[in-house]
Protein backbone atom coordinates (compact mmCIF):
# COMPACT_ATOMS: atom_id res chain seq x y z
CA UNK A 1 0.00 0.00 0.00
CA UNK A 2 2.88 2.38 0.73
CA UNK A 3 4.17 1.66 -2.76
CA UNK A 4 0.74 2.32 -4.25
CA UNK A 5 0.43 5.63 -2.41
CA UNK A 6 3.48 6.92 -4.28
CA UNK A 7 1.64 6.32 -7.58
CA UNK A 8 -1.96 7.37 -6.90
CA UNK A 9 -3.84 8.93 -3.99
CA UNK A 10 -5.58 6.17 -2.02
CA UNK A 11 -6.99 5.13 1.34
CA UNK A 12 -5.79 2.02 3.20
CA UNK A 13 -8.68 0.59 5.24
CA UNK A 14 -8.58 -2.42 7.59
CA UNK A 15 -12.00 -4.08 7.56
CA UNK A 16 -12.33 -6.99 10.00
CA UNK A 17 -10.72 -8.43 13.11
CA UNK A 18 -7.13 -7.52 13.88
CA UNK A 19 -6.67 -9.42 17.16
CA UNK A 20 -5.61 -13.07 17.11
CA UNK A 21 -5.85 -15.88 19.65
CA UNK A 22 -2.06 -15.92 19.92
CA UNK A 23 -0.25 -15.16 23.21
CA UNK A 24 1.11 -11.86 21.86
CA UNK A 25 -2.42 -10.41 21.70
CA UNK A 26 -3.23 -11.59 25.22
CA UNK A 27 0.07 -10.52 26.82
CA UNK A 28 0.00 -7.03 25.32
CA UNK A 29 -3.79 -6.66 25.19
CA UNK A 30 -3.79 -5.41 21.59
CA UNK A 31 -0.83 -3.04 21.87
CA UNK A 32 1.34 -5.00 19.41
CA UNK A 33 -1.27 -4.94 16.64
CA UNK A 34 -1.79 -1.17 17.00
CA UNK A 35 1.96 -0.49 16.90
CA UNK A 36 2.39 -2.57 13.74
CA UNK A 37 -0.55 -0.86 12.01
CA UNK A 38 0.93 2.52 12.99
CA UNK A 39 4.14 1.51 11.20
CA UNK A 40 2.11 0.42 8.17
CA UNK A 41 0.63 3.94 7.99
CA UNK A 42 -2.95 2.74 7.45
CA UNK A 43 -5.74 5.31 7.25
CA UNK A 44 -8.47 3.60 9.26
CA UNK A 45 -9.83 0.49 10.96
CA UNK A 46 -13.53 -0.26 10.77
CA UNK A 47 -14.27 -1.57 14.26
CA UNK A 48 -15.70 -5.02 14.89
CA UNK A 49 -17.22 -6.17 18.22
CA UNK A 50 -13.97 -8.08 18.80
CA UNK A 51 -12.26 -4.74 19.44
CA UNK A 52 -14.06 -4.73 22.81
CA UNK A 53 -12.67 -8.09 23.93
CA UNK A 54 -10.51 -6.40 26.60
CA UNK A 55 -13.24 -4.00 27.69
CA UNK A 56 -14.19 -0.45 26.73
CA UNK A 57 -11.44 1.21 28.79
CA UNK A 58 -8.75 -0.84 27.07
CA UNK A 59 -10.38 -0.19 23.69
CA UNK A 60 -10.21 3.54 24.43
CA UNK A 61 -6.54 3.25 25.40
CA UNK A 62 -5.74 1.44 22.15
CA UNK A 63 -7.62 4.10 20.16
CA UNK A 64 -5.46 6.75 21.84
CA UNK A 65 -2.32 4.83 20.79
CA UNK A 66 -3.34 4.64 17.14
CA UNK A 67 -2.16 7.13 14.49
CA UNK A 68 -5.21 6.36 12.35
CA UNK A 69 -9.01 6.51 12.48
CA UNK A 70 -11.08 3.91 14.35
CA UNK A 71 -14.48 4.00 12.67
CA UNK A 72 -17.56 2.95 14.63
CA UNK A 73 -20.25 5.62 14.45
CA UNK A 74 -22.98 3.68 16.28
CA UNK A 75 -20.95 2.33 19.24
CA UNK A 76 -21.21 4.67 22.22
CA UNK A 77 -19.50 4.93 25.59
CA UNK A 78 -22.62 4.87 27.78
CA UNK A 79 -21.13 6.91 30.64
CA UNK A 80 -19.66 9.63 28.41
CA UNK A 81 -22.67 9.63 26.03
CA UNK A 82 -20.47 9.87 22.95
CA UNK A 83 -19.05 7.49 20.32
CA UNK A 84 -16.31 5.20 21.59
CA UNK A 85 -14.21 6.06 18.53
CA UNK A 86 -14.53 8.25 15.43
CA UNK A 87 -17.76 8.30 13.44
CA UNK A 88 -16.14 8.99 10.07
CA UNK A 89 -12.99 10.17 8.33
CA UNK A 90 -12.57 12.87 5.70
CA UNK A 91 -9.37 12.81 3.62
CA UNK A 92 -8.11 15.10 0.89
CA UNK A 93 -6.85 13.01 -2.04
CA UNK A 94 -5.43 15.54 -4.50
CA UNK A 95 -8.44 17.68 -5.44
CA UNK A 96 -11.02 15.26 -4.06
CA UNK A 97 -12.40 15.21 -0.54
CA UNK A 98 -13.49 11.67 0.29
CA UNK A 99 -15.38 10.64 3.43
CA UNK A 100 -15.92 7.18 4.91
CA UNK A 101 -18.54 6.29 7.51
CA UNK A 102 -18.00 3.17 9.66
CA UNK A 103 -20.93 1.20 11.13
CA UNK A 104 -21.37 -2.03 13.09
CA UNK A 105 -24.39 -4.13 12.13
CA UNK A 106 -24.31 -6.97 14.64
CA UNK A 107 -26.55 -6.15 17.59
CA UNK A 108 -26.56 -9.75 18.86
CA UNK A 109 -22.84 -9.84 19.59
CA UNK A 110 -22.16 -10.19 23.32
CA UNK A 111 -19.51 -7.46 23.40
CA UNK A 112 -22.07 -4.93 22.14
CA UNK A 113 -24.26 -5.75 25.14
CA UNK A 114 -21.70 -4.90 27.78
CA UNK A 115 -22.98 -2.65 30.53
CA UNK A 116 -20.70 0.24 29.54
CA UNK A 117 -21.52 0.08 25.81
CA UNK A 118 -24.56 1.50 24.02
CA UNK A 119 -25.34 0.12 20.56
CA UNK A 120 -27.27 2.60 18.41
CA UNK A 121 -29.38 1.74 15.39
CA UNK A 122 -27.09 1.83 12.30
CA UNK A 123 -29.80 3.10 9.93
CA UNK A 124 -30.63 6.02 12.22
CA UNK A 125 -26.93 6.81 12.68
CA UNK A 126 -26.21 6.70 8.95
CA UNK A 127 -29.20 8.88 8.00
CA UNK A 128 -28.08 11.45 10.56
CA UNK A 129 -24.48 11.61 9.31
CA UNK A 130 -24.67 11.13 5.52
CA UNK A 131 -26.19 14.59 4.81
CA UNK A 132 -23.39 16.17 6.89
CA UNK A 133 -20.73 14.22 4.98
CA UNK A 134 -22.23 15.19 1.63
CA UNK A 135 -21.88 18.86 2.61
CA UNK A 136 -18.25 18.40 3.66
CA UNK A 137 -16.90 16.08 0.96
CA UNK A 138 -17.10 15.24 -2.73
CA UNK A 139 -17.59 11.48 -2.30
CA UNK A 140 -19.28 9.61 0.58
CA UNK A 141 -18.56 5.96 1.31
CA UNK A 142 -19.78 3.45 3.86
CA UNK A 143 -17.93 0.51 5.40
CA UNK A 144 -19.96 -2.09 7.24
CA UNK A 145 -20.02 -5.87 7.63
CA UNK A 146 -23.59 -5.99 6.30
CA UNK A 147 -23.72 -2.82 4.26
CA UNK A 148 -25.77 -4.35 1.46
CA UNK A 149 -28.70 -4.89 3.85
CA UNK A 150 -28.88 -1.27 5.05
CA UNK A 151 -30.63 0.05 1.93
CA UNK A 152 -29.12 3.52 2.27
CA UNK A 153 -29.24 6.12 -0.48
CA UNK A 154 -26.91 9.04 -1.25
CA UNK A 155 -23.80 6.88 -0.98
CA UNK A 156 -21.13 6.96 -3.69
CA UNK A 157 -19.53 3.63 -2.77
CA UNK A 158 -19.66 0.81 -0.22
CA UNK A 159 -16.96 -1.36 1.36
CA UNK A 160 -18.45 -4.64 2.54
CA UNK A 161 -20.28 -7.46 0.74
CA UNK A 162 -20.31 -7.01 -3.04
CA UNK A 163 -23.59 -5.41 -4.07
CA UNK A 164 -24.68 -5.43 -7.74
CA UNK A 165 -26.79 -2.33 -7.13
CA UNK A 166 -23.93 -0.13 -5.93
CA UNK A 167 -20.26 0.65 -6.43
CA UNK A 168 -18.83 -1.72 -3.85
CA UNK A 169 -15.70 -3.57 -2.80
CA UNK A 170 -15.70 -6.83 -0.87
CA UNK A 171 -13.80 -6.70 2.40
CA UNK A 172 -10.85 -9.05 2.87
CA UNK A 173 -11.51 -12.60 3.97
CA UNK A 174 -9.03 -14.96 5.58
CA UNK A 175 -6.90 -15.18 2.42
CA UNK A 176 -3.60 -13.33 2.23
CA UNK A 177 -4.76 -10.72 -0.25
CA UNK A 178 -5.70 -7.08 -0.32
CA UNK A 179 -8.97 -6.14 -1.98
CA UNK A 180 -8.72 -3.03 -4.12
CA UNK A 181 -11.41 -0.63 -5.35
CA UNK A 182 -10.34 1.91 -7.99
CA UNK A 183 -12.61 4.89 -8.61
CA UNK A 184 -12.21 6.80 -11.88
CA UNK A 185 -13.38 10.39 -11.55
CA UNK A 186 -14.26 13.22 -13.88
CA UNK A 187 -12.80 16.69 -13.34
CA UNK A 188 -15.81 17.60 -11.21
CA UNK A 189 -15.42 14.46 -8.99
CA UNK A 190 -18.18 12.36 -10.49
CA UNK A 191 -17.47 8.62 -10.59
CA UNK A 192 -17.42 7.63 -14.26
CA UNK A 193 -16.12 4.08 -13.75
CA UNK A 194 -14.79 1.72 -11.10
CA UNK A 195 -12.86 -1.53 -10.89
CA UNK A 196 -12.52 -4.30 -8.28
CA UNK A 197 -9.30 -6.29 -8.08
CA UNK A 198 -7.21 -8.43 -5.76
CA UNK A 199 -3.63 -7.61 -4.80
CA UNK A 200 -1.75 -10.78 -3.72
CA UNK A 201 0.68 -10.32 -0.84
CA UNK A 202 3.64 -11.93 -2.59
CA UNK A 203 7.31 -12.02 -1.68
CA UNK A 204 8.15 -9.59 -4.47
CA UNK A 205 6.78 -6.70 -2.39
CA UNK A 206 9.77 -4.84 -0.98
CA UNK A 207 10.41 -5.09 2.75
CA UNK A 208 9.45 -2.13 4.91
CA UNK A 209 11.96 -1.37 7.65
CA UNK A 210 9.50 0.45 9.93
CA UNK A 211 7.09 -2.48 9.96
CA UNK A 212 9.95 -4.98 10.35
CA UNK A 213 11.28 -3.05 13.36
CA UNK A 214 7.84 -2.86 14.99
CA UNK A 215 7.32 -6.61 14.61
CA UNK A 216 10.84 -7.43 15.82
CA UNK A 217 10.42 -5.23 18.91
CA UNK A 218 7.33 -7.10 20.07
CA UNK A 219 8.66 -10.51 19.01
CA UNK A 220 11.76 -10.05 21.19
CA UNK A 221 9.77 -8.81 24.20
CA UNK A 222 7.11 -11.47 23.69
CA UNK A 223 9.62 -14.37 23.59
CA UNK A 224 11.34 -13.06 26.70
CA UNK A 225 8.06 -12.71 28.62
CA UNK A 226 6.85 -16.20 27.65
CA UNK A 227 9.87 -17.72 29.37
CA UNK A 228 9.61 -15.58 32.52
CA UNK A 229 9.30 -17.76 35.62
CA UNK A 230 6.09 -17.27 37.61
CA UNK A 231 6.42 -19.90 40.32
CA UNK A 232 7.80 -23.36 41.09
CA UNK A 233 5.69 -26.50 41.59
CA UNK A 234 6.95 -29.70 43.21
CA UNK A 235 4.62 -32.15 41.46
CA UNK A 236 2.82 -32.47 38.14
CA UNK A 237 -0.53 -30.69 37.82
CA UNK A 238 -3.07 -33.07 36.28
CA UNK A 239 -6.21 -31.85 34.50
CA UNK A 240 -8.34 -31.91 37.64
CA UNK A 241 -5.86 -30.01 39.81
CA UNK A 242 -5.15 -27.47 37.09
CA UNK A 243 -8.88 -26.89 36.58
CA UNK A 244 -9.29 -26.36 40.34
CA UNK A 245 -6.36 -23.92 40.27
CA UNK A 246 -8.02 -21.90 37.47
CA UNK A 247 -11.35 -21.79 39.34
CA UNK A 248 -9.72 -20.62 42.56
CA UNK A 249 -7.73 -17.99 40.72
CA UNK A 250 -10.91 -16.58 39.16
CA UNK A 251 -12.81 -16.58 42.45
CA UNK A 252 -9.92 -14.86 44.25
CA UNK A 253 -9.16 -12.26 41.58
CA UNK A 254 -12.73 -11.30 40.64
CA UNK A 255 -14.53 -11.75 44.01
CA UNK A 256 -17.53 -13.27 42.20
CA UNK A 257 -20.00 -15.71 43.78
CA UNK A 258 -19.38 -18.51 41.32
CA UNK A 259 -17.64 -19.68 38.14
CA UNK A 260 -18.99 -21.57 35.11
CA UNK A 261 -16.35 -22.72 32.63
CA UNK A 262 -16.15 -25.07 29.69
CA UNK A 263 -15.38 -28.66 30.62
CA UNK A 264 -12.57 -28.70 28.04
CA UNK A 265 -11.02 -25.42 29.15
CA UNK A 266 -7.84 -27.17 30.36
CA UNK A 267 -6.33 -29.26 27.58
CA UNK A 268 -3.17 -30.76 29.10
CA UNK A 269 -1.16 -31.11 32.29
CA UNK A 270 1.71 -28.98 33.56
CA UNK A 271 4.91 -30.77 34.52
CA UNK A 272 6.59 -30.07 37.85
CA UNK A 273 9.34 -27.46 38.00
CA UNK A 274 9.32 -23.85 36.88
CA UNK A 275 5.97 -22.52 35.68
CA UNK A 276 6.33 -19.90 32.93
CA UNK A 277 3.81 -17.97 30.82
CA UNK A 278 4.60 -20.38 27.98
CA UNK A 279 3.67 -23.37 30.18
CA UNK A 280 0.34 -21.74 31.07
CA UNK A 281 -0.62 -20.81 27.51
CA UNK A 282 -0.16 -24.39 26.30
CA UNK A 283 -2.88 -26.07 28.44
CA UNK A 284 -5.44 -23.24 28.64
CA UNK A 285 -7.88 -23.03 25.76
CA UNK A 286 -9.38 -19.65 26.67
CA UNK A 287 -7.07 -16.66 27.17
CA UNK A 288 -9.37 -13.63 26.85
CA UNK A 289 -11.19 -11.62 29.50
CA UNK A 290 -14.06 -13.36 31.26
CA UNK A 291 -17.62 -12.05 31.41
CA UNK A 292 -19.40 -11.44 34.72
CA UNK A 293 -23.17 -11.95 34.49
CA UNK A 294 -25.68 -11.26 37.25
CA UNK A 295 -28.30 -14.06 37.37
CA UNK A 296 -30.99 -15.10 39.83
CA UNK A 297 -31.04 -18.21 41.99
CA UNK A 298 -33.88 -19.54 39.83
CA UNK A 299 -31.72 -19.24 36.73
CA UNK A 300 -28.91 -20.98 38.60
CA UNK A 301 -31.17 -23.96 39.20
CA UNK A 302 -32.06 -24.02 35.50
CA UNK A 303 -28.37 -24.00 34.56
CA UNK A 304 -27.67 -26.89 36.91
CA UNK A 305 -30.52 -28.83 35.30
CA UNK A 306 -28.79 -28.21 31.94
CA UNK A 307 -25.64 -29.89 33.36
CA UNK A 308 -23.66 -26.66 33.78
CA UNK A 309 -21.16 -27.14 36.60
CA UNK A 310 -20.95 -24.19 39.00
CA UNK A 311 -17.98 -23.73 41.30
CA UNK A 312 -18.98 -21.56 44.26
CA UNK A 313 -16.88 -19.24 46.40
CA UNK A 314 -15.93 -20.50 49.86
CA UNK A 315 -18.78 -18.73 51.69
CA UNK A 316 -21.43 -20.19 49.35
CA UNK A 317 -20.18 -23.77 48.90
CA UNK A 318 -22.57 -25.38 51.38
CA UNK A 319 -25.64 -23.26 50.59
CA UNK A 320 -28.45 -23.96 48.16
CA UNK A 321 -29.05 -20.98 45.81
CA UNK A 322 -31.80 -18.68 47.07
CA UNK A 323 -34.28 -18.39 44.19
CA UNK A 324 -34.98 -14.69 44.73
CA UNK A 325 -31.33 -13.70 45.22
CA UNK A 326 -28.97 -12.47 42.47
CA UNK A 327 -25.51 -13.98 42.02
CA UNK A 328 -22.48 -12.69 40.13
CA UNK A 329 -21.14 -15.47 37.91
CA UNK A 330 -17.87 -15.37 35.95
CA UNK A 331 -17.86 -17.29 32.66
CA UNK A 332 -16.43 -17.27 29.15
CA UNK A 333 -18.18 -15.13 26.49
CA UNK A 334 -18.52 -18.03 24.05
CA UNK A 335 -20.26 -20.14 26.69
CA UNK A 336 -23.16 -17.70 27.00
CA UNK A 337 -23.12 -16.20 23.49
CA UNK A 338 -26.20 -18.20 22.42
CA UNK A 339 -28.04 -17.78 25.73
CA UNK A 340 -30.17 -14.80 24.70
CA UNK A 341 -31.92 -14.60 28.08
CA UNK A 342 -28.58 -13.55 29.62
CA UNK A 343 -28.09 -10.72 27.15
CA UNK A 344 -30.35 -8.39 29.07
CA UNK A 345 -28.66 -9.10 32.37
CA UNK A 346 -26.00 -6.95 33.99
CA UNK A 347 -22.96 -7.93 31.96
CA UNK A 348 -19.41 -6.66 32.27
CA UNK A 349 -15.87 -7.83 31.54
CA UNK A 350 -13.29 -8.72 34.13
CA UNK A 351 -10.36 -6.32 34.48
CA UNK A 352 -7.80 -8.83 33.22
CA UNK A 353 -7.46 -11.93 31.09
CA UNK A 354 -7.73 -15.45 32.44
CA UNK A 355 -3.96 -15.89 32.05
CA UNK A 356 -3.35 -12.74 34.10
CA UNK A 357 -5.69 -13.96 36.85
CA UNK A 358 -3.91 -17.30 37.10
CA UNK A 359 -0.43 -15.72 37.13
CA UNK A 360 -1.45 -13.12 39.76
CA UNK A 361 -2.91 -15.91 41.90
CA UNK A 362 0.28 -17.98 41.61
CA UNK A 363 2.54 -15.00 42.35
CA UNK A 364 0.58 -14.38 45.55
CA UNK A 365 1.27 -17.94 46.65
CA UNK A 366 -2.01 -19.51 45.54
CA UNK A 367 -2.10 -23.32 45.52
Amino acid sequence: VKQEKTKNPCLFIIHGKIFSEEPITTLYRGEAEIAILNAAEIDAIVLTPDFLRFGSQRAQALINQGDFFFLGANIYNRAKKRPLAQEYLIKNLDDTKISLLGLLVDSNDLYLRLQEIEYKDPIYTAKKLIPLLKMRSDLVGLSSAKSDTLALTDLNFVIGPLNPNSISAQACGSDENLRRLDLFLSDDNVIIDYQNSVVPLVDTISEDNLIKAAIQNFTTRHDSMLDTKITEIKKDLDLKNLTNLVNQAILTETKVDGVILQKQLVLKTIAKGSVTYRKLFEPLKFTQNLVIVTVSGKEIEELKAMKFEIVWSANLKKQRPVLSRNYRIATTPDLIADKTEWHNKETTLTDSTLIAMVTNYLKKGGK
